[in-house]
């Protein structure tokens, strides 16, 4: 069977005094999701993306920044 669903941890600062109407919180002030489920499959765990390997996203993007601002 496969799910797509979210989840969001509302015990955080920027949901304080807002949990009367917990939708409206999450509408405006959005944050990370906790955790992220689609087709089945979790997507992200603890706020982390599973399987990224955000360091070399993060030089990938780098490297490609500097080529971009010489010119090649």
């Amino acid at each position: 069977m496969a799910a797509d669903f979210i989840g969001l941890n509302l015990n955080r600062l920027a949901y304080s005094g807002a949990l009367h109407d917990p939708l409206a919180a999450v509408l405006f002030a959005p944050q990370p999701v906790d955790i992220s489920v689609i087709n089945g499959r979790v997507r992200v765990q603890e706020g982390q993306i599973v399987g990224l390997d955000a360091a070399d996203l993060v030089a990938r993007h780098s490297a490609a920044s500097r080529r971009l601002v010489r010119g090649e």
